[in-house]
């Protein structure tokens, strides 16, 4: 759960979620093909990862941005 009081620290937040989630994408572009009738376990984590991430990422950015309908 995220429990953050200003909007520095959200900003904060928001950045360092995204640095991560760049670092995953990275990696994911560096992994080898594995044979073909294999499943690549790690290539399945990292992108989990990355979809985890997101939804923080979109979590803190309705924080700093809601959707108000007026």
């Amino acid at each position: 759960m995220i429990q953050l009081t200003t909007p520095y620290d959200i900003q904060s937040q928001l950045h360092a979620i995204k640095q991560q989630k760049l670092q995953i994408e990275q990696d994911m572009g560096n992994l080898k093909k594995p044979p073909m009738g294999t499943v690549d376990l790690s290539f399945h984590r990292m992108k989990r990862q990355k979809t985890e991430l997101q939804e923080k990422i979109t979590k803190l950015n309705s924080i700093l941005r809601p959707d108000i309908i007026a």
